[in-house]
């Protein structure tokens, strides 16, 4: 799969909102009971020229660009650009069944409906992206909700990287 979109290099709000549009209205997450549109996502990004104390540090798995991260939060699309030694991920704060039209609300209830229910004893892991065409939904910019202490010592709980779409007629 082409990750090239996922590529942080500018560090800015702008290629934040860039990559969210493309997730918002490109792609969808599909595993083995659904397909789900992404309709609430938060960035976190850490490098030596962008300090965002709300990063989880890379301790006991440092996974590359695409790749599932999960944390004591929920679950992340992890980026990663060793150029600029940096790092971080997409956490997924919502979901909406492109089949039913249901809502989940919160990275981990969005953890657990996108990763539960696979089966235990097969050799196959099935939730993924895919390219999925939606119709074009407006990408809405907040501050990033729940940090913790670290992020508002530093004001980095200020960052505008919280993105959301109204899912209500998608």
């Amino acid at each position: 799969m082409q990750l090239n979109f996922l590529k942080i290099s500018e560090e800015t709000k702008g290629e934040f909102r860039k990559i969210a549009d493309i997730l918002f209205n490109s792609y969808a997450i599909q595993n083995s009971k659904s397909i789900y549109r992404l309709s609430e996502i938060e960035f976190y990004w850490k490098s030596p020229t962008h300090k965002d104390d709300s990063t989880y540090p890379r301790r006991y798995v440092n996974p590359s660009t695409g790749e599932w991260f999960f944390h004591y939060s929920g679950v992340d699309i992890a980026l990663r650009n060793d150029e600029i030694q940096g790092y971080g991920g997409i956490l997924i704060r919502g979901i909406v069944d492109v089949n039913s039209g249901k809502k989940y609300k919160g990275p981990q209830v969005s953890a657990m409906v996108l990763f539960s229910g696979g089966d235990a004893f097969s050799d196959s892991f099935s939730t993924r992206l895919i390219e999925y065409k939606f119709p074009q939904a407006q990408t809405i910019n907040k501050i990033r909700v729940g940090l913790g202490e670290n992020a508002t010592k530093s004001g980095t709980d200020q960052f505008k990287y919280r993105f959301e779409i109204n899912t209500d007629d998608n």
